[in-house]
């Protein structure tokens, strides 16, 4: 047992330790938001004083580094800063800790038109097999979603009867073969358990405790020859030598893989079978991504233990919400009841707590009567964070009838959340937190222990934008691809990115620039075949912590494609159509277009570059006979260029020239 373990056992649990409320949760957090801008660049912090802030400590980093830079000391009368040492489209990330009786800190990842995150990564998603013909077209649905957000996806189907080893060894080859670096677990998949703690700090629940940090690491070995410890009053934390449980509290190093669970098992409260339960689940999820929901960019905190000896659990909720929702836009309500009349994005609630219930919260029950009309969830209290057990309150969220999509048990450790005003998913978020070591802190008892998990779909964002709709796709006779889709129905988006596939959940390469059309005309996707098109509307999305490009969730669409297209064949633009010539080619000032029709026809005329950005546009009517059309080309750069003309009956020819 560790010392850091046993000091805390001496000291302090959540049940039977004094109390501590003279100095609130809120103290012990210090609320970060930003303002930007572009030229010159600047980021411009501002926060909350801190009244028993002697002075205040700031620092800076890039995302992905693990050391912070200090940057400077301010006086405890400062509330502001100013750094104009950084670039537009980049973000960098700020902590800010006050000197004092109270060890205050605050965290926030700020950005200039952070660029969009095309790409996230390859997610295995593990379907429990009892939903593979229930749930199909959801799940679908989901992995679709998940495709459109920027990942490849790998499916498993499973039974939940398949050992936690086997999964993982699933999951040891997937990250061999395709460098995955998400798991997502839909339904009950094996339970792994390990250790010997009870970060609730009750001696009748110390043993083994749900671990899906086993799947999240995979670089080292796993035991179970050395705890065996069978004093906890529930059998399932009963931890004996070679029973299946793992050995290890603390995690044997920093996880490589996100990993998050939708598991509706044993909870009877909601007098709902587990398929019914994923059906509400997986289509509240769908509504959220489409930007269908009616929810207030808002946050509420329940707090039920106040500073509780310095831990200040609900600092939570008070470290994180500001950076995503803004210092305004928190409110200290009750829970349940908030939550059923009204939306809040985020919500936390802590309080003195059972499997089934938090003091001050409420119950399983209460959320099975209850709407819980908000998306991201964080719990605390004794014995739930132990969530494999019937009517389990930190899953109560997810069942609902207006479910909550995320729940974690945010206290010990302290969680952190502050990249997702950027546009990270909630699946970051945790795995960040799991590795935590003390780059964030106070890391809050129980950091880097194997029972930190999440609850929900890891690849939510705080922001999602209406997709684009109604893509179509045709093959020219002159090969390549012509897309066109209708508009997003989100007035504010700024463009569409075009990305190509060879397979339905596979890498989507970006081939185009942000353009404003809605068209593109794909010329050079190399192997002729079956190839799979995807659109995503981009916005430029203000946030509390600055701006960044945030992409919608694309739509696909396939279409047998020949490349590339020939420069020397043109064929008709219609049936009343006879041929096409383009001079002089290379052209310099004037771009001359020959063409003898067959009889009287209109025609839509346009040069495209490289990237499919549509750069000039005519209207033309063209007659029986020779048309010979004359069109400025002086002002463009030198390059290839696609001539694109398409008549009304939407047949399309292109040429490609060459602009000196």
């Amino acid at each position: 047992m560790s010392y850091r373990y046993s000091a805390f056992l001496l000291t302090v649990s959540l049940f039977f330790a004094s109390l501590s409320f003279a100095q609130p949760a809120v103290d012990y957090a210090i609320q970060l938001t930003a303002t930007v801008q572009s030229s010159p660049a600047q980021i411009t912090l501002s926060w909350k004083p801190v009244a028993t802030a002697t002075s205040y400590a700031l620092n800076k980093k890039a995302k992905t580094s693990g050391a912070w830079t200090f940057l400077k000391s301010l006086p405890a009368t400062d509330s502001s800063y100013t750094d104009t040492k950084v670039i537009a489209d980049s973000a960098y990330e700020y902590s800010i800790e006050a000197a004092g009786p109270i060890d205050a800190t605050g965290y926030i990842y700020a950005g200039i038109k952070a660029p969009a995150m095309h790409y996230k990564g390859t997610l295995s998603l593990f379907v429990d097999s009892t939903f593979t013909d229930s749930c199909a077209t959801l799940i679908t649905q989901l992995m679709h979603d998940i495709s459109g957000d920027g990942w490849q996806v790998i499916r498993h189907d499973v039974s939940r009867t398949l050992a936690d080893t086997a999964v993982k060894a699933i999951i040891v080859n997937d990250v061999a073969t395709n460098t995955i670096n998400a798991v997502l677990l839909l339904g009950h998949i094996a339970v792994p358990y390990s250790g010997d703690l009870n970060p609730d700090g009750h001696p009748d629940h110390l043993g083994a405790w749900p671990a899906d940090m086993y799947y999240a690491n995979i670089s080292r070995v796993w035991t179970d020859t050395i705890v065996n410890d069978t004093s906890a009053g529930y059998a399932a934390n009963r931890n004996r030598l070679n029973d299946g449980k793992w050995d290890l509290t603390l995690v044997p190093a920093a996880a490589k893989i996100e990993v998050s669970r939708i598991d509706f098992y044993n909870m009877p409260a909601f007098g709902k079978t587990e398929v019914q339960l994923m059906r509400s689940y997986l289509m509240r999820d769908h509504l959220y991504k489409m930007d269908s929901l009616a929810m207030s960019h808002r946050a509420l905190i329940d707090d039920n233990f106040g500073g509780f000896s310095g831990e200040a659990f609900a600092a939570n909720g008070w470290r994180n919400f500001p950076v995503l929702m803004g210092r305004n836009n928190i409110q200290e309500i009750d829970f349940i009841s908030s939550l059923n009349d009204s939306t809040y994005q985020w919500a936390y609630g802590c309080g003195g707590g059972t499997f089934t219930s938090a003091g001050g919260i409420g119950s399983t029950s209460d959320f099975a009567v209850n709407h819980v009309n908000g998306i991201f969830t964080m719990l605390f209290g004794s014995y739930f964070g132990d969530w494999n057990v019937q009517n389990n309150f930190l899953r109560a969220p997810l069942c609902a009838d207006v479910p909550a999509l995320t729940s974690c048990w945010a206290g010990r450790p302290n969680w952190f959340f502050h990249h997702m005003a950027l546009g990270e998913n909630i699946g970051y978020a945790a795995r960040l937190t799991q590795n935590n070591a003390g780059t964030y802190a106070p890391t809050g008892y129980g950091a880097e222990f194997v029972h930190i998990a999440l609850m929900g779909d890891l690849t939510l964002r705080t922001d999602y934008i209406k997709p684009a709709n109604n893509l179509a796709i045709n093959a020219p006779v002159d090969g390549g691809a012509h897309l066109s889709w209708h508009s997003s129905a989100d007035a504010a988006v700024a463009g569409y990115y075009v990305y190509r596939a060879d397979s339905l959940y596979g890498y989507y390469q970006r081939i185009s620039n942000q353009t404003t059309d809605t068209f593109y005309y794909d010329t050079a996707g190399g192997n002729t075949g079956l190839k799979y098109y995807m659109v995503r509307p981009v916005k430029l999305q203000a946030t509390p912590s600055g701006n960044y490009y945030n992409l919608g969730i694309g739509i696909t669409d396939t279409i047998t494609v020949s490349y590339p297209v020939h420069n020397t064949v043109v064929a008709n633009i219609s049936a009343a159509s006879s041929s096409i010539l383009l001079y002089p080619n290379p052209a310099a000032d004037e771009l001359h277009i020959e063409i003898n029709c067959a009889a009287n026809t209109a025609a839509t005329i346009c040069i495209i570059d490289i990237t499919g950005r549509r750069l000039i546009t005519a209207a033309q009517s063209l007659s029986n006979g020779k048309n010979t059309i004359a069109i400025k080309i002086n002002k463009l750069p030198a390059g290839v260029y696609t001539l694109w003309i398409s008549d009304t009956t939407g047949n399309i020819r292109t040429r490609k020239w060459v602009k000196e």
